[in-house]
């Protein structure tokens, strides 16, 4: 299952009301703007329309979306209206036909497969405050429900720039099981890791670090050495003292924790650390980050976008990147690029999809791609294309 595009809009008729245009969605891309263009919200809605039809968080207060998947050559659409955190409408087709609908009071209709020979529609109702599309779900009468639970529950949102370094952890055998959509989980992820996947795991870790000029030799969980932390007596239930992730970088005689990383490395450290989780789990549709390269140099900015496309075609997931940094964007190919340019409380798309002329004849110029963000590329072929349509 693939997501194909979104249209978006929240707080209609009110003073807060935004919009998003439809956004399409390719294998590999990167949203740039310039700030507040929304290109973080845009990630934000995302993920939270996956966290929602995943089951992980309530209905938001406003939101309404009109989503589009490619599930093996069937378009799905599925729309969802909420507010003040109440359904008030929700439809699912494929390949047009109407499987599920439902109101603002609860009643609708989905398609049972296994009633009749052909399957019918059948009536239910539900609070106004549940998703059909979570509430219903059933992997025999309703398993068409499943490739969008699928999508959702194996999507993954980072945002780079907001990685928290000094989250320590402590083991706990009676804690709430790994959360691996905790993108601050970073010492549980590799436990976790190290525990199913073994010594394959971590040598995949290091390898990847390597490949952003990052040489490690050793990687372990142990109490930090930068800092001393006592706090048993304390928090007597932790059962522990705080650890860190630790590695000893090579050509180096000491151990580096955590917090004596550089910031840049350790935001590089903990994406691989949940990218490799999630690739040797098998449970990986999507990858979104934002701000991807945040605090790094050029060249490992570089090398890490370039090991994420590689990972992206290697195991089959989508990668959707935001970022304003003129490395990066100079770094990712023009046509993997979905410009957003904000009026107002609307956000509009440009791709070489809808803004073709403009994408194609900067292909000519010779100039960096950031050039093309900078010249307002697109924009400038919109009025142009405008004038010839008025003198026509």
């Amino acid at each position: 299952m693939r997501l194909k595009s979104i249209i978006y809009n929240e707080f209609a008729t009110q003073p807060q009301e935004w919009h998003l245009d439809k956004m399409t969605f390719k294998s590999r891309m990167l949203l740039v703007g310039k700030n507040t263009a929304g290109k973080s919200r845009s990630l934000n809605l995302t993920a939270g329309l996956a966290r929602t039809l995943a089951g992980q968080q309530p209905p938001s207060l406003s939101g309404n979306y009109v989503a589009e998947f490619d599930n093996n050559g069937k378009v799905y659409i599925y729309e969802l209206h909420m507010e003040e955190g109440n359904i008030l409408h929700e439809k699912l087709t494929i390949d047009e036909k109407q499987f599920l609908i439902r109101g603002g009071n609860g009643v609708g209709k989905i398609f049972a497969e296994k009633i009749g020979e052909k399957g019918t529609d059948i009536d239910f109702q539900l609070p106004n405050n549940s998703l059909a599309a979570v509430a219903r779900r059933d992997a025999i009468q309703h398993k068409f429900i499943e490739p969008l639970f699928q999508w959702a529950d194996s999507l993954r949102y980072y945002q780079f720039g907001n990685i928290q370094q000094g989250m320590l952890a402590f083991y706990n055998p009676g804690a709430l099981p790994v959360n691996d959509r905790d993108q601050n989980a970073v010492v549980a992820i590799f436990r976790k890791g190290v525990e199913l996947f073994s010594d394959e795991y971590v040598a995949s870790i290091k390898n990847d670090m390597s490949m952003i000029d990052y040489n490690v030799d050793e990687i372990a969980i142990a109490p930090p050495i930068s800092i001393r932390l006592n706090v048993q007596g304390a928090f007597p239930t932790l059962g522990s003292s705080p650890v860190s992730i630790n590695v000893k970088e090579a050509g180096l005689k000491g151990i580096t924790d955590q917090l004596g990383m550089s910031s840049g490395m350790f935001r590089v450290f903990a994406l691989l650390i949940h990218v490799n989780y999630a690739q040797f789990n098998g449970s990986i549709s999507s990858i979104l980050v934002d701000d991807i390269g945040e605090g790094l140099d050029f060249d490992r900015s570089c090398r890490l976008i370039e090991l994420l496309r590689f990972k992206a075609e290697k195991y089959d997931f989508q990668l959707i990147m935001s970022s304003n940094d003129k490395f990066v964007m100079n770094h990712v190919p023009l046509d993997e690029w979905v410009i957003l340019q904000r009026t107002g409380n609307t956000v509009h798309v440009r791709n070489n999809e809808n803004s073709k002329a403009a994408f194609e004849d900067f292909e000519f110029t010779g100039l960096s791609n950031f050039s093309f963000f900078e010249m307002n590329a697109v924009e400038m072929d919109d009025e142009t294309h405008g004038d010839e349509a008025q003198d026509a």
